[in-house]
Parts: C-alpha cells; structure tokens; sequence
C-alpha cells in the first residue's frame, strides 16, 4: 500500500461550549460534547479545505504542481451541484491535469476519499472537511461542529497496510433532505447505536489483525466508546469532545489525536449511515498538533453564525 506522507488539521476559531448552548435550551443534549468549534460566516467546507490542504503541503517533501489526485470528503459542500473539488484544486493552484474526486452524502465520505486517494496516482492530495448543522434544539445541531483534516498520500511515511469496507442497509439514522441544511434522524436510540456498532464491527472484522487503537466517525463524544466494544475492546480516539460532530473529517480527527498521544498503529474507520463503513489500518505516526486557540461566543452569536433564528425570549 501507500504512506501517508504529510498531515494538517484546520478548525476554526470560535468556540461555544455546552453549557452556553444548554442555558438557551433548558439542557444540551449532546452527550460527551463539552465545546465546539463554529464556522465563522465566511467559513464553508471548501475554506476549510484549502486551509488545511495548504499546510499538509508545506510539511510535504512535494510541491503542488507534483500532485497528481486531489480527493475531497464532505458532506456539506456549500452548493448542492458544482464540482467543489475544482474549486480546492484552483485555489490551492494545483496543476490543471490534476484527477479531482469529491465524495459526499455520508460521513463515510472522509474515510472514502481516502481510499480513493490510496488508489490514485500518487502523490495524492486528501482532504476531509464538514460543518453540519442541525434544528436549533435537536441534539445533532447541539453536537455539531466543524474542521478539516488532510494528508499528503506518497511512497513514504505512515505505512497505510490494509484497507477493508462493510455495508449493510440500516435507512434513515442519518440524512439531509434535499434542498435542506439540517440533518435528521428518525431519533430511534437503539436501532442508531445498533447501526453504528454492527457496522463498525463488521468493518474492523474485515481487516487482517485486530487493531489495539481505533479512531471511528464521532457524531457525539459519546457514540465512539461503543466501537470499542465492536473492535474487541481496541483504545478508542475522538476529537468530539473538543471540536463536536465533525462530520466526514471526524475519523481522521481521531487519527491526529492518536498520533498526538504517540500512537503508531490505529485502524480509522469511516460510519456513514446508511450504511457502510471503511477501516483502514495504518502503521507508524506522523508529528502533528491541534492548535486548539479559540475565541468563544454567545448563543446570540452563535446562532448567527450558523444562520439560525433567535429561540423564543433568547439572548439579542
């Protein structure tokens, strides 16, 4: 397989903690969630990209016009049609030839465009970038959070050793209607946590080892601690608990924050609800901090932020 060469991590810079959200709400409904990080007006999934993408370039021993794969995960690209991997690509300056593929409608899309990056021609740029948003007063909006997460993908570096997929029909846990913004689900608790660690599980069984650590799709700070037990108890990473629901780039926050605590075998896996999972194992570790500096916010801008009404008698 291939390496992972470079990485870079990119979340922006406000921040509003649970207690904020739960004194609007009469409670905050996100478990294991204790802040997030909030995209600014001008932040979308593709600024957050480019961001990211830059500085995995600049740790890369590869320039941009060496690049010969762009793949991008997301969902929630800022237009419902128009190739958003193009607009990475422009921004970045990358070589007109280079082969774009974009990857969306599950939080799988991270792991995903990963793979696909694996496959290309290399080097490869990957990058994972989400800002879901939810009703105001629903527990996913209350988790939702927002980052991006790329890799340089070359011959050297973390050693990428295997790669498996699971899928297996579970409608419904999770999905955006179209022309909407908000993501749903059918609020089944049970039938989502099943989901979740069936096919989790399923993916992981698929790989040749067992892994010891695990860095799975976080939609809360909760839900990841359930992959343990699907991974026959393997040491489980997130970054929800910090950054909340980071969408498709939540498996790969899990990665750097295995690598930050000095991990150097970790099988990322990819959930999307749906469902279908990829597990990725990868041997090594690359050197990368999370730079955690932040600005918090009121509710009132919060809620402006994301472009949500004020609720009934909340803050002006």
């Amino acid at each position: 397989m291939t390496a992972i060469e470079s990485v870079s991590a990119y979340v922006p810079r406000y921040r509003i903690t649970a207690d904020t959200i739960g004194e609007a709400w009469d409670g905050f409904r996100a478990r294991g969630v204790g802040e997030k990080r909030v995209a600014a007006g001008d932040e979308d999934a593709v600024t957050m990209a480019v961001e990211a993408a830059r500085d995995a370039l600049s740790e890369s021993a590869h320039d941009r016009g060496d690049i010969e794969t762009l793949t991008l995960g997301t969902t929630t690209p800022p237009i419902e049609e128009g190739d958003v991997g193009v607009q990475v690509a422009e921004i970045l300056g990358l070589d007109r030839s280079v082969e774009v593929v974009v990857h969306s409608q599950s939080t799988r899309a991270g792991t995903r465009a990963l793979v696909s990056g694996l496959r290309g021609e290399s080097p490869a740029l990957v990058v994972a970038s989400d800002c879901p948003t939810g009703d105001p007063d629903d527990a996913i909006d209350h988790a939702a959070g927002a980052g991006a997460v790329a890799f340089v993908v070359a011959d050297d570096g973390a050693e990428v050793v295997e790669t498996a997929t699971y899928a297996r029909e579970y409608p419904g846990t999770r999905f955006r209607r179209r022309g909407s913004e908000a993501t749903e689900t059918y609020d089944a608790t049970a039938y989502e946590r099943d989901a979740y660690t069936t096919v989790i599980g399923g993916a992981v069984d698929e790989l040749a080892e067992t892994p010891t650590a695990i860095a799975p799709t976080a939609p809360d700070g909760s839900m990841p601690g359930r992959a343990a037990g699907a991974a026959d108890g393997a040491e489980v990473y997130h970054y929800a608990d910090e950054l909340g629901d980071t969408g498709a780039a939540s498996p790969l926050f899990g990665l750097v924050a295995a690598w930050e605590d000095g991990v150097d075998s970790v099988a990322v896996v990819g959930f999307g609800d749906g469902a279908g999972a990829d597990a990725i194992a990868i041997e090594g570790s690359l050197p990368v901090t999370l730079d955690r500096v932040a600005t918090d916010i009121s509710y009132a801008e919060y809620l402006r932020k994301r472009g949500h009404v004020l609720p009934e008698g909340g803050e002006d």
